[in-house]
């Protein structure tokens, strides 16, 4: 009788199982979010209620510093107002890789390396998404920072469970 196992099949170690449904909730988010962009007036409401609540800060600001702090502001609205004329684009672009990035999870939960390198370009893709319709701006670059920051960590971390797949 033989009592040998059968030989393992690959099995996903577990901060690859973390980090995909991590990514799957993201990716959901992404959808709705963007979708909510493309398809509904959230952008116009978002900016009325930006608008609203700078230039209330803009007429507390004092002292020091002032100056670039009411230059940062004014130029903050005026990416508002960019955001809200390309609302439609940048909610298309943002479906198109939300789902691309979704679909290379799902290939990394099987573990299909190729699902790493479109996860990666939708990635990319979606932090050039806002210099691409915002322009290069110091408001862009702050807030693509932290998407930035966050991006790099599951990248890196996806590349080390490169290994564990085909």
């Amino acid at each position: 009788m033989n009592t040998t196992m059968p030989p393992a099949v690959n099995q996903r170690p577990t901060l690859l199982t973390i980090l995909c449904i991590l990514s799957f909730i993201f990716g959901a988010w992404g959808l709705f979010d963007s979708f909510r962009t493309a398809f509904t007036d959230s952008p116009k409401e978002h900016l009325e209620t930006t608008k609203a609540e700078m230039e209330s800060q803009l007429s507390q600001v004092q002292g020091p510093g002032s100056e670039m702090a009411q230059k940062l502001m004014e130029q903050a609205i005026a990416i508002a107002e960019k955001e809200v004329e390309n609302a439609k684009p940048i909610g298309m672009s943002g479906l198109v890789l939300s789902a691309l990035s979704l679909v290379g999870v799902w290939m990394m939960w099987n573990l299909r390396k190729t699902g790493f390198w479109l996860y990666l370009l939708a990635t990319i893709g979606g932090l050039m998404v806002p210099f691409f319709f915002l322009g290069a701006n110091m408001v862009t670059f702050l807030g693509v920072g932290f998407m930035a920051l966050v991006a790099i960590i599951f990248i890196v971390l996806y590349a080390v469970n490169l290994k564990h797949m085909a």
